[in-house]
């Protein structure tokens, strides 16, 4: 099959297209034909050598892990699929490929109603989501969530979880054509960062009061300021640090302290217990349309280095995927 695989650690090193021995289903695995694969800031921080996994994963490793295509043959002991069925989920081989190996208890059934190139955005972005504002945050109906970074793929999604959990919504983006594109997500206000000030608008949202709860996308950014952002008892979940950025920052402790803040990281790789009940619960909305990805860009398996080009850049809306 064909892969794009990771050779030298650096995005200085391309992305090479290759072809690589099929995978096969193990024990509660299924084998999945991909069609469509999801591009993720994760992937490209491994890629990079900055993120802690990077050098703990042997060289050459195909690259990615979010994917969406038909079942071809299921494993020992794996019994709810069959061939043909079509699923969505993380590969535990590699997702920029033609075939991909789905722990059965963590592979979601794809509504007919959904495109493969959706079913690819939702094992990273939707799952974080959910782990940000149901699990870290615990949100309730009633509070305002601020997203930061409201158009990405992370981003859109939690606007439209946030809206179907009871909360008021903000978001900040960059653009006006971002800013649009979050009100038709679900959010109440917007913000755009670069021409207005942040922190002025939220008071002005929310009363004075702050936001219960961030989705924050860009901790190096944004973290400091954060933390005058939120509601007494409020909680800042840190979903990313920014896309392409690695650092540290000086983290502000009396404003943390004086609005008995929470600041709440998290990991998608710690999560892997939980996927078999989150995948349940997002069933139903995935079903109904309650919650639906948007593709901004679709590029072939060959230009999956082009495609991390373009998530560096911000310059889209929603998903990044790859065809396969």
């Amino acid at each position: 099959m064909k892969a794009a695989s990771v050779h030298e650690l650096g995005l200085e090193n391309p992305l090479v297209v290759e072809d690589v021995p099929d995978p096969q289903a193990g024990p509660g695995q299924v084998l999945v034909s991909v069609r469509a694969a999801g591009v993720n800031p994760l992937e490209i921080s491994i890629r990079s050598g900055e993120n802690p996994r990077s050098k703990g994963i042997p060289r050459p490793f195909i690259c990615g892990s979010d994917i969406a295509g038909e079942v071809e043959a299921v494993g020992e002991g794996v019994e709810g699929f069959k061939a043909g069925d079509r699923v969505w989920g993380r590969s535990v081989t590699g997702g920029y490929a033609e075939k991909g190996v789905l722990p059965a208890a963590a592979t979601g059934i794809l509504p007919e109603g959904m495109s493969f190139q959706e079913g690819a955005s939702l094992p990273i972005p939707l799952v974080t989501a959910w782990n940000a504002l149901v699990i870290k945050a615990e949100t309730g109906p009633g509070e305002t969530v601020l997203v930061q970074g409201g158009a990405g793929g992370v981003g859109h999604l939690a606007i439209q979880l946030a809206r179907r959990m009871g909360c008021r919504v903000l978001a900040t983006v960059s653009s006006g054509e971002k800013g649009d594109f979050c009100l038709k997500a679900g959010a109440d206000a917007v913000i755009n960062y670069r021409a207005e000030d942040v922190a002025a608008r939220v008071m002005e949202e929310t009363g004075g009061r702050g936001v219960e709860a961030i989705v924050e996308n860009a901790a190096l950014d944004n973290l400091a300021a954060d933390l005058s952002l939120v509601a007494v008892n409020g909680r800042v979940v840190i979903v990313g640090t920014g896309t392409g950025k690695e650092g540290e920052i000086i983290f502000p402790i009396r404003a943390a302290m004086g609005r008995d803040a929470r600041v709440i990281a998290l990991s998608s790789g710690h999560l892997t217990p939980h996927h078999p009940g989150i995948i349940r619960r997002l069933a139903p909305l995935l079903e109904g349309g309650a919650i639906r990805p948007h593709i901004g860009k679709e590029l072939p398996l060959e230009a999956a280095g082009e495609a991390h080009e373009l998530v560096l850049s911000g310059k889209f809306l929603g998903k990044v995927v790859l065809m396969v």
